[in-house]
């Protein structure tokens, strides 16, 4: 790697050349045309057995081009800015949408104002909590450096060889920019940064794991997360065989967003409500977890990684999904929400090209309601029973009733009169997550996580969650590790 990219950082195209681009690109257009422009930087600084390994930057630009004619509506991509292969684009949409049958589409919103908040029958009075939305894009975390990056590994590096044991892990930051451009006039942009550090401290018998995320760099604490990492390790020594069964438990937020994940990608979109797979159908205003959850998406909550515009360029509201324990409402893009009547798009649109693990509108600023203890007081209150640290490679066997499997990996400790008194080998969780849910005994401190899948660059879903005390966690399996 040249001094030049080892010393880089994030350049934005910036709002108005990107906008006087797609603009410009329009201006031919014959038909109704809608341009969405996705341009990512992305640095990755890799390490493992406490020496980084690998230094990655990639920088990637997506531009989808959608065109309806009498209804249809065809959908073609580019990777490129050049305005001669746009203009190409756009002609090749227009053909194909003009030899497409009339599928009733709707085209396009003339305004990023033009979504809103519904109320379904059955849920009135069910709000969704909201903030303003907060800043999404910071200069801390686009000039962060590849020299940067290995100056904070070279910290968290010290801190667990000086422990004894081998660390591994990650450190990435992100900046995009996401520019939507029609030609009934909506002109829509919003950038955007992330930075997360993973740290998983290894010994030769065990491991431990933490890692910390937010749009702002600084606001990252990799010195705290590489303790905690350290500390798990150290106590996930000698572990013991537990056999299946259910247990009182102790769910650090990791292990919520993996279970959380499964109720938002089966139950938290319109299009699963429509097609009846989804755990709130026919169920609004009815309990579906204890009367203590409270879930919703919040696009402007600061700790949910917040981004004020979705893919079709209207503005993210918030939707209440879960309040009091009682299904309250779903994420609706603009023809989930043509399907509805009275209903109007909450600004949750995919992307163009609609990933293959991804159906329709879904929320991705996951916040549950929390309280103020720490991991370690919620497990003072526990008498007998487990704490799990996180999940690993989780899925969901049967998603109306939210059915979610996965094993414990990093740190899973058996709890005795408050205290931890043992390791565990790694469990199999098998379990309704609802079922889960109506037996919160008690909730800690929310913080900014990712599940599994995102953490593994497979899903873009971020969680303001609490750690969880529960009455009953079901075990199903053990390992032999």
């Amino acid at each position: 790697m040249s001094e030049s990219e080892n010393k880089a950082t994030f350049t934005l195209y910036g709002r108005d050349r990107l906008l006087n681009l797609l603009e410009d690109c329009l201006k031919g257009a014959t038909a109704a045309t809608e341009l969405v422009l996705e341009a990512e930087q992305v640095a990755v600084t890799r390490y493992a057995e406490n020496r980084i390994h690998q230094n990655v930057w990639q920088e990637d630009t997506r531009l989808w081009v959608r065109v309806e004619v009498n209804g249809s509506l065809a959908t073609l991509a580019c990777n490129s800015l050049d305005p001669a292969l746009i203009r190409q684009t756009i002609s090749q949409a227009t053909t194909l949408a003009r030899r497409l049958p009339n599928r009733g589409n709707l085209g396009f919103a003339a305004s990023s104002d033009e979504s809103g908040m519904n109320v379904e029958p059955g849920a009135e009075g069910l709000a969704a909590l909201s903030h303003e939305t907060a800043p999404a894009f910071f200069e801390s975390t686009a000039n962060q450096t590849a020299d940067n990056r290995a100056e904070t590994i070279g910290q968290i590096v010290e801190l667990v060889a000086g422990a004894g044991y081998l660390g591994y892990g990650t450190y990435k930051t992100t900046s995009s920019e996401l520019a939507v451009a029609n030609t009934q006039g909506l002109r829509a942009y919003a950038p955007a940064t992330s930075g997360y550090i993973k740290v998983l401290a290894e010994s030769g018998d065990g491991s431990g794991y933490a890692d910390c995320l937010a749009r702002d760099v600084s606001l990252l604490e990799p010195l705290a997360t590489a303790r905690i990492a350290i500390e798990k390790c150290r106590l996930n020594l000698n572990q013991i065989d537990l056999p299946p069964g259910n247990y009182n438990a102790v769910l650090e937020a990791n292990t919520v967003a993996d279970m959380v994940r499964f109720m938002v990608i089966h139950g938290g979109g319109a299009q699963q409500l429509q097609d009846r797979r989804s755990f709130m159908t026919d169920s609004f205003g009815q309990l579906v977890t204890g009367a203590n959850i409270n879930l919703w998406e919040d696009p402007g909550h600061p700790g949910a990684m917040p981004f004020p515009l979705d893919y079709e360029g209207l503005t993210a509201r918030p939707v209440p999904l879960v309040i009091g324990g009682k299904a309250a409402g779903v994420a609706y893009d603009r023809y989930t929400a043509s399907r509805a009547p009275g209903h109007v798009s909450s600004g949750h649109a995919a992307t163009p090209n609609q990933l293959s693990f991804q159906d329709g509108p879904q929320p991705h600023h996951i916040v549950m309601q929390g309280g103020t203890k720490s991991v370690t007081e919620l497990i003072a209150g526990l008498k007998r029973g487990l704490v799990v640290t996180r999940l690993h490679y989780t899925h969901c066997p049967d998603p109306k009733r939210v059915v979610a499997t996965g094993t414990t990996r990093d740190g899973t400790f058996l709890v005795e009169d408050g205290q931890i008194v043992a390791a565990v080998k790694n469990l199999r969780f098998t379990q309704s997550i609802l079922e889960l849910l109506a037996g919160v005994e008690e909730f800690g401190q929310p913080r900014t996580v990712q599940d599994w899948w995102a953490a593994n660059g497979m899903s873009i879903t971020n969680y303001y969650l609490p750690p969880l005390r529960v009455s009953r966690c079901s075990f199903n399996g053990a390992t032999t590790f």
